[in-house]
């Protein structure tokens, strides 16, 4: 073991996360400040640069980024974030550090981070999936992450599952990430309001402040529309799942995001409706919600990971 530093930015459309750690996990200095989302990509290159001069000293640099990106450091496209189409952010983060940054996917760097620091690390080959607002993922294969040919590996929420289903965010239709993710919970109940106002529960909640974490409190007080759209989304989100062990015959499978922070009812279900959807294919499992400090190291991980297993 080292004394190595390592410096992780985790941005999202709200906030960019600032964590300096040493290689064991253990946080030394965390900061946080507002994205300058709607500026470009320069002006947000410039934000984390001068983030970092509030660390102090750091061996490596890593960003993670919510959205895909290539093996040559291009993001295609950023919904959360004004002017990202095809910017090599790589290439501006190398420049504006005067050294190599490690960047990726935010999934796939918290799919690293189940590796190096929970569970996965039992484990050569896993799945690990974040059921949030969207639905992401990462494939670890023989003890290394999957980015594929061009780096774009891991798009679990694109899977389509329902032909000619709802839209997605992808330009297609019927992926998982418009079915069985937060967002799709609460477009499903401002779908259906006819049914919201019957329902005892959801009737007293604005269709506008509505939360995914409201139909899961629903459906725990026993709400039958509640009930309905939570199991819906079990459903859907377990053709995923048995389609994944089809493909990949992973050895676990994790889990991590908003929705998963539920009680463990919600993943034992999902569990049960796995193993009937893989019928006479079905083979056990194992499923693990991963821990909350998991995905606040996934910058770390990344760098951690970059140095130790890519060089």
């Amino acid at each position: 073991m080292t004394d190595r530093k390592y410096l992780g930015f985790d941005v999202g459309g709200t906030k960019i996360t600032g964590t300096l750690a040493d290689e064991t996990g253990k946080i030394i200095k965390r900061k946080e400040v507002k994205t300058k989302k709607f500026l470009g990509p320069d002006a947000l290159v410039s934000q984390i640069n001068e983030l970092s001069q509030q660390f102090g000293d750091y061996d490596d640099v890593s960003v993670i980024f919510p959205a895909p990106i290539s093996r040559e450091g291009i993001v295609l496209n950023a919904p959360n974030l004004t002017g990202w189409n095809s910017v090599n952010i790589k290439q501006k983060l190398n420049e504006s550090f005067g050294k190599e940054v490690f960047i990726d996917n935010d999934a796939t760097a918290q799919a690293i981070s189940v590796k190096i620091f929970d569970k996965g690390k039992r484990y050569k080959d896993f799945i690990y999936i974040v059921i949030g607002t969207g639905i992401g993922g990462g494939i670890f294969l023989n003890d290394r992450i999957y980015r594929g040919s061009n780096g774009y590996a891991g798009e679990i929420g694109h899977m389509v599952i329902l032909a000619n289903g709802p839209g997605c965010g992808c330009g297609r239709r019927g992926c998982i990430e418009a079915l069985g993710s937060g967002r799709a919970i609460t477009r499903r109940v401002i779908e259906n309001i006819g049914e919201v106002r019957k329902s005892t529960f959801l009737s007293s909640i604005s269709p506008t402040r509505l939360v995914a974490e409201d139909v899961f409190s629903g459906k725990r007080l026993g709400d039958p529309f509640s009930t309905l759209i939570i199991d819906e989304e079990i459903y859907y989100l377990s053709i995923a799942v048995a389609n994944l062990i089809n493909i990949f015959d992973p050895a676990a499978i994790f889990f991590g995001g908003g929705v998963m922070k539920n009680d463990r009812t919600f993943l034992n279900d999902l569990e049960e409706a796995t193993k009937h959807e893989l019928a006479n294919y079905y083979r056990e499992v194992p499923m693990f919600k991963i821990k909350d400090e998991t995905i606040d190291l996934a910058p770390i991980a990344l760098a951690i990971y970059e140095r130790k297993y890519e060089k």
